[in-house]
């Protein structure tokens, strides 16, 4: 059995169509940082995934990661 999980991740966008994107991965982290270098535009996503056979969501606010800008 695989230790890896489906993410879905669906704009929450009023504009758009609801468009779903599946990412496999071990984290949750992982799978959203993948989301958001596919779609650096957006701001907030709602990601949907299994547990326990159970159906988990949250609304993440992108982007995830440092909040310190570099270079400064």
């Amino acid at each position: 059995m695989s230790d890896k999980t489906k993410y879905f991740f669906v704009d929450v966008r009023a504009e758009t169509t609801g468009e779903v994107v599946n990412i496999v991965s071990r984290g949750y982290k992982k799978a959203v940082k993948s989301f958001q270098n596919q779609y650096p535009k957006l701001k907030e996503v709602m990601v949907e995934w299994l547990k326990n056979d159970k159906l988990q969501h949250k609304l993440q606010k992108l982007p995830l990661g440092r909040k310190k800008k570099v270079g400064r």
